[in-house]
């Protein structure tokens, strides 16, 4: 038996995700990088904003489970998510987790700061969906795809017009839904190579110590226990595709059999029971569904 702890992407947020967190975790975020994240504005579509809001949530939801005496038997996250699982792992501390992620969504904001999202496409291939983005390309507004979530659901990266464009070529390959996400960079592309270069020296700076247990790596699916590997999943994902679905595939197979995904939303929740089927091959509580002390009493109950 095996406990995976998961933790989502940027898109997953709420307006209100915030409204459990105590004072305290927002002074420690403001030692650690200056961010005001209570007195922060234009928070639905400001990228610092939600990435420091979604690793405040998750550090908070973490420190609670642990004070219960339930311990991951690894951790993956999906892209901003790969943060708060190494926080998770305790390979970072929450101040050098909050300073890095402070810097990677600046650097993120500052490269793109508007015109520029996410999209999603459900029930058509990775073939399929590399045909959408190659027959709609236009090189005034650069589209690419991205993140492979499942094995029926992939994002795109890009220009809005362009997005736009292939989202609704999508729909002529009869896709189940082709929409854009709240996210307003375009992540996990190549569009993103220049700020993997100014990221580094922020992550090498940064000691990274051994997990207390094994990491689940975004840009190729791997387990490792390598800071210098985790070092480098960190850096390479903003600009590499997110292989959750390969991700998945791993967390089975290292015969997990409980996956707590921590909030925001239940993203991840889905894309189990999309690939797995609903509480079959790997049963799922969802903190933000369940909150933390039913989501507790579910754990032991089922342990």
């Amino acid at each position: 038996m095996s406990t995976g702890f998961l933790f989502p992407g940027q898109g997953s947020q709420t307006s209100d995700m915030l409204h459990d967190v105590p004072d305290d975790y927002f002074i420690r975020l403001e030692q650690a990088t200056g961010y005001q994240l209570k007195k922060a504005t234009n928070i639905e579509s400001d990228t610092v904003y939600i990435q420091l809001a979604m690793l405040v949530k998750a550090a908070y939801y973490t420190d609670q489970i642990k004070k219960a005496g339930i311990y991951p038997d690894l951790v993956a996250g999906h892209s901003i998510g790969a943060f708060c699982a190494a926080l998770a792992s305790e390979c970072l501390s929450f101040e050098n987790t909050a300073s890095l992620v402070y810097h990677r969504a600046t650097l993120m904001k500052e490269a793109y700061p508007a015109d520029y999202a996410m999209g999603v496409i459900v029930g058509l291939t990775r073939t399929e969906a590399e045909k959408v983005v190659a027959e709609s390309f236009d090189t005034n507004f650069p589209v690419y795809l991205s993140n492979e979530n499942c094995p029926m659901q992939h994002t795109l990266s890009g220009h809005i017009k362009g997005l736009q464009q292939a989202l609704d070529h999508a729909k002529t390959y009869h896709a189940q839904t082709a929409k854009l996400l709240s996210v307003p960079v375009p992540s996990h592309c190549e569009l993103m190579d220049e700020t993997v270069k100014k990221f580094e020296p922020f992550l090498q700076n940064v000691t990274i110590n051994s997990p207390a247990c094994p990491y689940v790596k975004n840009i190729d699916g791997r387990l490792t226990t390598d800071p210098a590997e985790i070092r480098k999943d960190l850096l390479q994902n903003i600009a590499h595709p997110v292989q959750w679905n390969k991700m998945m595939d791993v967390i089975k197979e290292m015969g997990t059999d409980i996956a707590l995904e921590f909030p925001p939303g239940n993203t991840l929740t889905k894309l189990i029971h999309a690939k797995f089927g609903e509480n079959k091959v790997i049963r799922t509580i969802n903190l933000d569904q369940h909150g933390i002390d039913d989501a507790i009493f579910l754990y032991q109950k089922w342990r």
